[in-house]
């Protein structure tokens, strides 16, 4: 099971405040729950394979991605412990 967090990044990333929690029982369901709350950014980058494999070696996955209104987010999945 992982917790997903969607933040909203300000100040030239220096502040970063949480928008949207959830959890997920897989990366395909934490995926799709970004997908809904961040429609049009690239998740190209949020394979099962990328995930997992950050998620085993630093026990998250982070991602700084942009809506194409301009707005800044951190994705952040982790295993729930």
């Amino acid at each position: 099971m992982f917790r997903v967090v969607i933040s909203r990044l300000t100040d030239n990333g220096q502040r970063v405040t949480p928008e949207q929690k959830d959890t997920a029982m897989s990366v395909n369901e934490a995926v799709s729950f970004i997908r809904r709350h961040l429609p049009g950014v690239d998740t190209a980058a949020f394979g099962d394979s990328v995930v997992q494999g950050s998620v085993n070696r630093f026990n998250d996955f982070r991602c700084d991605v942009s809506t194409e209104d301009g707005g800044r987010y951190r994705v952040v999945i982790a295993p729930m412990s």
